[in-house]
């Protein structure tokens, strides 16, 4: 789980160095070698870093979560390149079943949420200060209901339900 974790920082890191570098058209020559070289050194930066190279070689829940958040925030930015097309909305689905797959180990994936909300509003609306505000409260809003309505809430009525008894 923690190569994979790796793998998909890899990607993510390569497709915002893209952005950066050469936002509107193909990378070719010293761009590509820029955009690979970012993704691995920041991959590696990460994989040797002190907490996360603890929690990969121990047998607890850290390694799956970081799995499921680095594969929510690559996929993402995989539907942010895609956005327009007929069946963009694919990538949402999946990043929703990752999601909630995640919360099953643990529940930093829900920290993606806020972030989700900012990369859909900065990809479908014209940035304004209030639009940023109200993204942020949106996204915070979303985080909130998600993990005191949808999980908490769900399953304390199920066991007021007595279904598990």
């Amino acid at each position: 789980m923690s190569a994979g974790t790796i793998l998909f920082l890899f990607w993510t890191i390569t497709i915002l160095t893209k952005k950066i570098l050469a936002p509107n058209q193909e990378s070719e020559g010293g761009s590509i070698i820029a955009i690979m070289g970012a993704g691995f050194v920041g991959a590696l930066a990460y994989t040797f870093s002190d907490s996360f190279w603890f929690s990969a070689v121990e047998g607890e829940v850290y390694a799956s979560s970081s799995f499921f958040t680095a594969i929510v925030f690559w996929a993402m930015f995989k539907w942010e390149s895609v956005a327009d097309e007929k069946h963009a909305n694919r990538w949402i689905i999946l990043i929703a079943y990752l999601m909630g797959l995640s919360i099953g180990i643990h529940l930093l994936n829900l920290l993606t949420i806020p972030a989700l909300a900012f990369i859909y509003y900065f990809r479908k609306f014209k940035p304004t200060r209030t639009g940023v505000i109200k993204t942020a409260i949106a996204g915070v809003a979303i985080l909130g209901f998600v993990q005191y309505g949808i999980i908490s809430g769900f399953v304390n009525s199920l066991l007021n339900l007595n279904c598990f008894l």
